[in-house]
Protein backbone atom coordinates (compact mmCIF):
# COMPACT_ATOMS: atom_id res chain seq x y z
CA UNK A 1 0.00 0.00 0.00
CA UNK A 2 3.00 2.41 0.39
CA UNK A 3 3.87 2.11 -3.06
CA UNK A 4 1.18 3.14 -4.34
CA UNK A 5 0.57 6.40 -2.05
CA UNK A 6 4.39 7.38 -2.80
CA UNK A 7 4.05 7.09 -6.56
CA UNK A 8 0.75 8.87 -6.67
CA UNK A 9 2.71 11.30 -4.60
CA UNK A 10 5.21 11.36 -7.02
CA UNK A 11 2.77 11.29 -10.06
CA UNK A 12 0.74 14.46 -8.79
CA UNK A 13 4.15 16.22 -7.77
CA UNK A 14 5.31 15.57 -11.21
CA UNK A 15 2.13 17.02 -13.21
CA UNK A 16 1.81 19.87 -11.19
CA UNK A 17 5.89 20.80 -11.88
CA UNK A 18 4.84 19.92 -15.78
CA UNK A 19 1.45 22.56 -15.25
CA UNK A 20 3.83 25.60 -14.10
CA UNK A 21 6.16 24.62 -17.26
CA UNK A 22 3.27 24.42 -19.40
CA UNK A 23 1.91 27.73 -17.71
CA UNK A 24 5.93 29.38 -18.04
CA UNK A 25 5.76 28.30 -21.80
CA UNK A 26 2.01 30.04 -22.37
CA UNK A 27 3.78 33.55 -21.17
CA UNK A 28 7.00 33.39 -23.04
CA UNK A 29 6.55 31.04 -25.99
CA UNK A 30 10.08 29.50 -25.64
CA UNK A 31 10.81 25.75 -26.19
CA UNK A 32 12.39 25.04 -23.07
CA UNK A 33 9.92 25.22 -20.60
CA UNK A 34 7.85 22.61 -23.18
CA UNK A 35 10.58 19.89 -23.53
CA UNK A 36 11.12 20.12 -19.74
CA UNK A 37 7.18 19.76 -18.99
CA UNK A 38 7.36 16.66 -21.58
CA UNK A 39 10.97 15.57 -20.08
CA UNK A 40 8.52 15.32 -16.06
CA UNK A 41 6.03 13.30 -17.50
CA UNK A 42 7.67 11.04 -19.13
CA UNK A 43 10.10 10.61 -16.08
CA UNK A 44 7.13 9.75 -13.70
CA UNK A 45 5.26 7.54 -16.46
CA UNK A 46 8.74 5.45 -16.41
CA UNK A 47 8.73 5.68 -12.38
CA UNK A 48 5.13 4.04 -12.37
CA UNK A 49 5.76 1.33 -14.71
CA UNK A 50 8.82 0.64 -13.06
CA UNK A 51 7.36 0.25 -9.91
CA UNK A 52 3.55 -1.79 -11.06
CA UNK A 53 4.58 -2.98 -14.06
CA UNK A 54 8.46 -4.86 -12.57
CA UNK A 55 7.88 -4.81 -9.05
CA UNK A 56 10.30 -2.61 -8.61
CA UNK A 57 10.44 -1.17 -4.78
CA UNK A 58 9.16 2.27 -4.99
CA UNK A 59 11.87 3.53 -2.34
CA UNK A 60 14.68 3.08 -5.14
CA UNK A 61 12.32 5.19 -7.86
CA UNK A 62 10.89 7.25 -6.41
CA UNK A 63 13.45 9.73 -4.47
CA UNK A 64 15.45 9.53 -7.88
CA UNK A 65 12.74 10.23 -9.79
CA UNK A 66 12.00 13.07 -7.94
CA UNK A 67 15.83 14.58 -7.64
CA UNK A 68 15.80 14.32 -11.59
CA UNK A 69 12.44 16.51 -11.60
CA UNK A 70 13.66 18.99 -9.82
CA UNK A 71 17.20 19.10 -11.21
CA UNK A 72 14.99 19.86 -15.01
CA UNK A 73 13.04 22.39 -13.32
CA UNK A 74 15.93 24.20 -11.87
CA UNK A 75 17.74 24.05 -15.26
CA UNK A 76 15.04 25.57 -17.22
CA UNK A 77 14.43 28.31 -15.04
CA UNK A 78 18.15 28.78 -15.04
CA UNK A 79 17.99 28.66 -18.87
CA UNK A 80 14.79 31.09 -19.06
CA UNK A 81 16.41 33.38 -16.40
CA UNK A 82 19.55 33.82 -18.94
CA UNK A 83 17.56 34.35 -21.88
CA UNK A 84 16.18 37.31 -20.27
CA UNK A 85 19.15 38.52 -18.71
CA UNK A 86 20.55 38.06 -22.32
CA UNK A 87 18.18 41.18 -23.48
CA UNK A 88 16.33 38.84 -25.83
CA UNK A 89 13.24 40.94 -27.32
CA UNK A 90 10.25 38.91 -26.51
CA UNK A 91 7.98 36.85 -28.99
CA UNK A 92 5.60 38.60 -31.05
CA UNK A 93 2.02 38.20 -29.80
CA UNK A 94 -0.44 35.31 -31.37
Amino acid sequence: MNDLYGLITLDLACLLAAAAMLRAWRRRRTRPPLVAAGFIVVLAAIASALVLGLGIDYRLVVGPTLVIALLVLLQTARYERRLEASGRPPPPAR
